[in-house]
């Protein structure tokens, strides 16, 4: 399986004032909370594990151990404004309210950097300037009910590549957390020697087109480049299609759409990043026993005609007769299924019940609207057939991706001649649908661990969607069932090593630079991402006397705070591990402390036992 995609860089709804604006306001607390804070170690920094060159920090107001620091940032500013006693938490909370949601969070960000109470949390310094946030917008999160308010780091009004800070306001504007990832780009000067146009005609040599062919604008960003170790003044070209090399390993090729960063002092190519999650295939598949006809909703024509088009949901399904959506991609999405005649062909009931599943968990569960969150059709093409991934037997091609606008599926053909679309597999589906939730959200890069974090929360959420209409307690870890046979499957969570995957950071497969498809699978991503699925098995399965402590819903809201408001596009592991602590503290600060506390150690718990710390 692999996903293609093309989204847009961010999907935030903004507020209407105070784009980047700085502000002088002091930060308030909430005097129905606790207040605290919770630190946590910079990112992994072993070359071989892949490393952000961030560090990741956090405060939260659930934590007791931070209750001290809040009070001290507290007490500063009302001594500030000559108020005290119950009248100045009363003022604070009254100014506070006043402010649109960014000027309130970047006032509650820039008074914690700059206090000694929080000693851990610094602006970070480079020898031309100091560290500014540039706002992302704000955005209301119906799980919590509450505001995030997102910033980018920046030096010289330009944005440091993977940092972010998350903000998290109530409905006075009072700060409830800071999650954090932030760089320091010392030694690098800030004025490019090259032209934009130089960088583009760089990166459209390397993806074997004509510079006149890619359409995205070069961008300057501080990089920090994993392979040398060391931050670098970059350009980055986004979304460009390459020309791929003929594949030199059946069922499997390399990503066609590609990032690409280009020194902006040299002028020479530093990394190409993979935009599209890609997955070898298997051979030999016999037909999966779980093929079977499904409910699903069409629309009705004059004619006594139906359409495959859900208007409720907007999910649609075509079909593409087995032509190369690669080659022939300008033809997509194909033609779409038409009844009579009668009945609806396999392969197309299972792309429109799947759609549809994949549709409503999002809409139902996690609150999301559709891929986009702006309620953008779901559309789905099955009989698909990339030729480039091989041709013998014909018209089998075992892969489905998500190409920025569609899903596109092909099929495995089964020794009796018949085909099994990939399109009716739900944990599949679920899987490549989520690479699309990603690139909206966390843009998390296809490379080393923030690679295998792509691969990871796919799998988690393919499992969570194919297991929802049952039981936790009954729910099946694996992903792929039947992929390669009766019996078989892709991975499995609950022990990762059944599939050759290791299940602890002691056995992380570790790779050396560059990290590139054919050499390591760009560091490894399929394989460590089974230490983050184990990680995330132990949450979901966390017992508190004899009992499950977590609900399904809970799990499915937890790993999508992590996934689409904490993570960045570079984002380790640890990263993770903070950003799943600070989902459930956002998720059950209405819990009594006790039991919070159970829940808050239950994730942190399940990243122990992994090695992530």
């Amino acid at each position: 399986m692999r996903i293609k995609v093309s989204p847009p860089k961010a999907n935030i709804t903004p507020a209407a004032t105070a784009r980047g604006r700085r502000v002088a306001a002091p930060v308030a607390q909430s005097t129905a909370r606790r207040v605290s804070k919770t630190s946590i170690a910079s990112t992994v920094n072993n070359a071989n594990q892949g490393s952000s060159g961030l560090t990741g920090y956090s405060i939260d107001l659930t934590d007791a151990a931070g209750e001290t620091a809040f009070a001290k940032l507290s007490e500063a500013r009302h001594a500030a404004h000559g108020i005290a006693g119950p009248s100045a938490a009363r003022s604070a909370t009254a100014s506070f309210k006043k402010l649109d949601a960014e000027s309130a969070a970047l006032a509650h960000l820039d008074q914690a950097l700059a206090s000694d109470a929080v000693k851990k949390f610094a602006r970070p310094k480079i020898e031309t300037a100091d560290s500014d946030f540039k706002s992302l917008g704000a955005e209301a999160s119906p799980l919590t009910h509450s505001t995030v308010v997102k910033f980018r780091q920046q030096f010289n009004k330009i944005p440091v590549y993977g940092s972010l800070v998350i903000v998290e306001l109530d409905r006075n504007n009072a700060c409830l957390g800071i999650n954090s990832t932030l760089g320091t780009p010392s030694g690098v000067k800030h004025v490019a020697n090259i032209s934009p146009a130089a960088a583009l005609a760089t990166a459209a040599k390397a993806a074997g087109v004509r510079a006149t062919s890619v359409n995205e604008t070069p961008r300057l960003y501080y990089y920090f480049d994993q392979h040398e170790s060391k931050w670098r003044l970059t350009y980055i070209i986004e979304n460009v299609t390459t020309v791929r090399a003929k594949n030199k390993i059946k069922g499997a090729s390399d990503a066609p759409i590609k990032d690409y960063v280009v020194d902006g002092h040299s002028g020479k190519l530093v990394a190409a990043l993979p935009r599209i999650a890609t997955m070898a295939a298997s051979v030999e598949i016999v037909k999966d026993a779980n093929n079977k006809s499904r409910k699903i909703t069409v629309e009705t024509l004059p004619g006594n005609q139906r359409q495959m088009h859900d208007a409720v949901l907007n999910v649609t399904t075509y079909g593409f007769n087995f032509k190369d959506p690669s080659t022939q991609g300008s033809l997509l999405p194909g033609a779409l299924y038409v009844a009579p005649p009668s009945p609806w062909p396999l392969e197309a009931i299972g792309a429109h019940a799947n759609g549809t599943a994949v549709a409503k968990f999002l809409r139902d569960v996690v609150l999301r609207n559709n891929i986009d969150n702006r309620g953008g059709e779901m559309i789905s093409t099955v009989n698909c057939w990339d030729r480039a991934e091989g041709v013998v037997p014909p018209k089998q091609w075992q892969n489905a991706y998500w190409n920025g606008v569609q899903m596109v599926y092909g099929q495995i053909l089964f020794p009796d001649g018949t085909l099994f679309s990939v399109a009716s597999m739900l944990d599949v589906v679920g899987h490549e649908m989520f690479h699309g939730v990603t690139d909206f959200t966390s843009r998390l890069e296809y490379v080393t661990q923030s690679g295998a974090l792509n691969e990871s929360y796919s799998d988690i959420f393919g499992v969570i969607i194919a297991n929802w209409g049952k039981a936790l307690k009954n729910w099946k870890w694996d992903i792929g069932v039947g992929f390669d046979g009766p019996g078989t499957a892709l991975r499995n969570i609950e022990d990762p090593t059944l599939h050759g995957q290791p299940k602890h950071m002691n056995n992380f497969h570790t790779a050396t630079p560059p990290f590139t498809y054919e050499r390591n699978d760009y560091g490894h991503v399929h394989d460590n991402s089974g230490i983050h699925n184990f990680a995330a098995f132990n949450i979901m399965t966390a017992m508190d006397a004899g009992q499950l402590l977590f609900t399904k819903k809970e799990i499915a809201a937890m790993f999508f705070i992590a996934l689409t408001v904490h993570l960045s596009r570079t984002s380790q592991f640890s990263d993770s591990r903070r950003g799943m602590v600070a989902a459930a503290r956002s998720l059950f600060r209405g819990n009594s402390a006790a039991l919070l506390a159970k829940k808050v150690k239950a994730v942190e718990d399940g990243f122990d036992a992994v090695g992530i710390a």
